[in-house]
């Protein structure tokens, strides 16, 4: 077994002390046209092209860090019969198939967690089902190699997320059993959906919160995470120390390019970011606030022009590379030229692999 990891997450940018990756399988070979728009996509992934392009991303990180699989991650937890009883239960009740419960009971972990992920096939035996247009009574999650978006470490708390989409729930419940169980993590959970102050329209993806400096949030609000999300994380982080700087950024509902913060703002190093400059930069109609937040109440909040004059007006200066078009030339990067960064950013984009948690340690 690994060595264990105490997450301590004050930054985008610092030395890489594990990863945890969701190289795409079977759920995603399970996508058809027919549930392509239920999964969130425009389109079906081709996995024999996914798998080779992740399989050559995880290779490069296990050069330099730890990785962990959430496949084998939840395998090891669901041998412990009361983990296993505790998360098939919430899982059958939140997907309503209560009626497979004990078929899930009695498969080995290997077998369940194959289950969890790739889906379970409807089984013809009553009329109902026989009659039923759907192939699964457990649906694939097919959009589980952006585990980033499922759960988000900041500090040393592991946000479960609540996310937009009621058939992600599933990703986050495997996140919160991992994180809770798995001996390879030492770290606390904090779920909206089990506080007595839940608030139904609060939704918040990873994508979308970027941990820019141990005092310092930068959280994208949109389609996937709302005000009401924010709201929750200012209210639960913590700010022993210091004031905490939250700096959110309006983002369009349309198109899917606009759909997380990372899309459109991504740290590449402690003094330099990648931006689409359009949105970041140009005048629009897209607001950008600054909020300090301190034991949880909010003691200032303001309008500001940009993400980087936020940055800079905390003495965090931020030097931009453009996307989508002339990459500007900065010197003095840390871990490889700018170039490089972006070339490998570029890549994760492509790759799908926005989502990856990444556990840090300074």
């Amino acid at each position: 077994m690994k060595q264990k990891i105490e997450i301590e997450i004050n930054s985008e940018i610092g030395e890489l002390e594990g990863v945890i990756l969701h190289t795409p399988g079977n759920e995603i070979e399970n996508m058809t046209p027919e549930n392509a728009e239920r999964a969130l996509y425009s389109d079906i992934l081709n996995l024999s092209v996914a798998k080779k392009e992740y399989t050559q991303f995880s290779g490069v990180l296990e050069k330099v860090t730890n990785t962990f699989q959430v496949r084998d991650l939840l395998s090891d937890i669901l041998k412990t019969p009361s983990i296993k009883t505790d998360l098939v239960t919430k899982i059958t009740e939140n997907c309503d198939i209560k009626e497979v419960k004990s078929y899930l009971l009695e498969s080995e972990a290997s077998e369940l967690t194959k289950i969890l992920i790739e889906g379970l096939p409807r089984q013809k035996n009553s009329l109902t089902n026989y009659l039923s247009n759907k192939y699964f009574s457990l649906e694939p999650l097919h959009n589980f190699f952006f585990t980033r978006d499922a759960s988000s470490a900041i500090s040393n708390s592991v946000l479960i997320n609540k996310m937009a989409s009621h058939v992600r729930k599933r990703e986050s419940q495997i996140m919160q059993a991992i994180f809770e169980h798995h001996p390879n993590f030492i770290t606390n959970t904090i779920n909206p959906q089990f506080s007595r102050y839940f608030n139904p329209k609060i939704s918040m993806e990873g994508g979308d919160i970027l941990v820019a400096r141990k005092d310092v949030l930068i959280i994208g609000t949109g389609i996937r995470t709302t005000s009401q999300g924010i709201d929750y994380i200012a209210n639960k982080i913590e700010s022993k120390s210091a004031p905490k700087h939250i700096i959110i950024q309006q983002l369009p509902e349309t198109p899917e390019s606009f759909i997380h913060l990372d899309m459109v703002f991504t740290l590449l190093d402690r003094d330099v970011c990648m931006i689409y400059e359009p949105l970041i930069l140009k005048l629009n109609k897209y607001l950008t606030i600054h909020m300090v937040v301190e034991n949880g109440k909010i003691i200032s909040i303001n309008e500001v022009n940009n993400i980087l004059d936020a940055l800079k007006s905390i003495k965090m200066p931020m030097k931009p590379v453009l996307c989508g078009g002339k990459i500007n030339t900065c010197k003095n990067v840390s871990n490889g030229t700018v170039e490089q960064i972006f070339s490998l950013l570029l890549q994760v984009k492509l790759l799908a692999m926005r989502g990856i948690i990444i556990l840090l340690k300074h």
